[in-house]
């Protein structure tokens, strides 16, 4: 695998935000008010431990843009590697360890680089969940948080919605077609090049996204449809600081559903296509990957007291490098795998509830990929729902999860290869859920995570965007989470997400903080409706500094040099950071569903700078923090639909 370095992904993002205020477009909801699916309202099926919004007001909250997998960043348990980075630790775990899953298929990244909005039309989502750990064995393979979204149903009236920004422009449109049949199409089309050519001249930034499902009816209980999205991004620095980045992936999904009284059953195929140039030390290498899936999904009624969950797939990747400089694609290896799962949710009593799961995952790696051969890997699972009132539940989860070496951030098509073995997770947590008076609901959590052959890129090479080798190390994490919220749907609304937790990892035997370790974590979020179509809200963001290792300027050309053992450079934590985001919308109704809404938001509002790193002089005997920023959005934009 190339040697890569991650300076340009955050250092691309920065100089688009810091550059450009761009007017962004949010919240288009197209269900009556009166049916807004509202974050924290319990679904009589929801997860223990899983934190679940409707994903139409989820677009509502300040600093996401209308985005509703960006505001589960505002959740308890994530951290974000720096603010305006689409890429987060969730319980100490790093990005490329979070999966993402959207209608059963996995993705291999969520959101596009530069200002971060994920590859999924806003208006197609149903509802979205953070698992911060100890996910459902139907969604394996990930040693971190898993992130879900579940789509609308095919529509039986056509409906649509479109936005036109500073930066970009997007459309959806779904109808039926016959009596039968139905069509959805959406897309998004970047071209911040127009505001960089003012701001940032010498960075040009693109991106875009599709995404197309059409379903046909066979009988009134059988279904076939076609689902496929995709999407790119490209970024070139014609000063040549940064390396160039042109990443794309697409996945295609065919799927034939039946469902009776008491259940359902899918069988799907994906083909998946991904492929990234210039994350590598030579602009001209490239890596790609090809895949398939066959995948079974049961959704089975068992009497009044147990539902289960089961399934099996069969994967097959093949990886490949190319260097346009020195020759032809070569074939890095190939790898097949296969798992099967099952969860089992059980009432055995009335307010007691117990989900027992399990997942087996057999791999089989080409040599040429270490850890080659085949790996057998069972994860067992188990979560718990203890009513001791009519307000009050006592939760709790357990499991353990196995992942592949990973890259520190998700990267299409990238492998990663490494005689350590497979990153392993005991994950244990458990808590108290109560509704309380003045509508609000509050969950507390306590958890505990611990670790082996863990992914940390930051370990042995000292700094936050500058590292270029793998390094597996172990490690714990743990602390509290505590969730307050009330309904958006309430004149007044929001929540507050509190994290106390300590990330510990250790390398040759010798402890150190997580070079991500996050102390503290806040996010307060207060929306407020005026009638008439009006609303406001804020959110504020607070969070600790992240313990960082100095770099050395010796002044020369001498490399830095970081090492563990006696005499090693102490760590040293960053100074905080805060923020203040803002958003206030006015919606007219043209009619029984045509609307027009226009918004007004500002990411950083107080135009806080965030320290990423130290710098020490050797001369000068004088640390410094060095800051980045402001990163800052200001927005105003105009928003349709029907």
């Amino acid at each position: 695998m190339p040697r890569a370095s991650i300076r340009h992904i955050a250092a691309s993002t920065a100089a688009f935000l810091v550059g450009v205020a761009p007017s962004r477009l949010l919240y288009a909801q197209t269900e009556p008010e009166s049916e807004v699916t509202v974050h924290g309202a319990r679904r009589s099926e929801e997860d223990p431990g899983a934190d679940s919004m409707g994903a139409q007001s989820a677009r509502a909250v300040p600093g996401t843009f209308g985005d509703p997998f960006q505001a589960l960043l505002a959740l308890p348990g994530v951290a974000p590697m720096a603010s305006g980075l689409p890429y987060f630790y969730v319980r100490g775990a790093p990005p490329a360890d979070t999966g993402y899953f959207l209608d059963g298929i996995p993705l291999p990244t969520l959101f596009h680089i530069g200002p971060g909005p994920s590859y999924v039309p806003p208006g197609l989502l149903d509802q979205v969940e953070l698992y911060p750990s100890t996910a459902p064995a139907r969604y394996g393979r990930y040693v971190g948080g898993v992130m879900v979204g579940e789509i609308s149903a095919p529509g039986e009236v056509a409906r649509g919605e479109a936005s036109v920004r500073l930066f970009d422009s997007s459309a959806l449109v779904e109808s039926p077609i016959g009596d039968s049949s139905t069509a959805l199409v959406a897309g998004r089309y970047g071209y911040p090049n127009l505001l960089l050519a003012v701001f940032a001249p010498n960075l040009s930034l693109g991106y875009g996204d599709y995404t197309v499902r059409v379903t046909h009816r066979l009988t009134a209980v059988d279904t076939l449809s076609v689902f496929a999205m995709g999407g790119y991004d490209h970024e070139v620095d014609s000063t040549q600081a940064l390396p160039p980045i042109d990443s794309q992936f697409h996945r295609v999904d065919l799927r034939y559903d039946h469902r009776w009284n008491s259940g359902s059953f899918r069988v799907a195929a994906t083909l998946g296509i991904d492929r990234t140039a210039g994350l590598a030390e030579s602009d001209s290498e490239t890596v790609a990957s090809t895949s398939g899936r066959l995948r079974f999904e049961l959704d089975q009624r068992l009497g009044a007291r147990m539902r289960l969950m089961a399934g099996a797939d069969a994967n097959t990747v093949h990886y490949s490098f190319a260097d346009s400089a020195t020759g032809p694609t070569s074939q890095i290896g190939d790898e097949e795998f296969a798992g099967a799962y099952a969860d089992l949710r059980i009432r055995l009593a009335e307010g007691i509830e117990v989900t027992p799961g399990i997942r087996v995952d057999e791999y089989n790696r080409a040599v040429t990929l270490p850890p080659g051969g085949s790996t057998l890997n069972v994860d067992p699972k188990l979560a718990t729902r203890i009513a001791l009132s009519k307000d009050v539940s006592l939760i709790s989860t357990f499991g353990v999860a196995h992942q592949e070496p990973a890259y520190v951030v998700p990267v299409p098509g990238v492998v990663v290869s490494t005689h350590a073995g497979f990153q392993v997770v005991d994950q244990i947590a458990g808590g108290i859920q109560a509704r309380l008076p003045l509508d609000l609901n509050a969950k507390l959590t306590g958890f505990f995570t611990a670790g082996r052959h863990l992914t940390d890129y930051v370990a042995d090479c000292g700094e936050l965007f500058n590292c270029s080798s793998v390094s597996s190390v172990d490690g714990r994490t743990y602390g509290l989470e505590l969730l307050v919220r009330r309904p958006f749907t309430k004149r007044l609304g929001g929540w507050l997400s509190y994290t106390l937790s300590r990330a510990e990892r250790t390398i040759d035997n010798i402890p150190y903080l997580s070079p991500f370790d996050r102390t503290h974590d806040i996010s307060a979020i207060a929306q407020y409706d005026f009638d008439h179509g009006i609303r406001a809200a804020a959110r504020f963001t607070y969070y600790t500094g992240r313990p960082d290792f100095p770099s050395l300027d010796y002044g020369t050309s001498q490399s830095p040099e970081i090492a563990f053992g006696p005499g090693q450079i102490a760590q040293h934590r960053l100074p905080s950071y805060a923020r203040l985001d803002l958003r206030a919308e006015k919606r007219w109704r043209l009619g029984t569903t045509q609307w027009i809404s226009a918004v007004a938001e500002f990411f950083n509002a107080t135009l806080t700078k965030e320290a990423v790193g130290f710098g020490c002089s050797i001369l000068k005997g004088i640390c410094t923090a060095n800051e980045v920023g402001p990163i800052a959005l200001p927005s105003i934009g105009v928003e349709g639909g029907f």
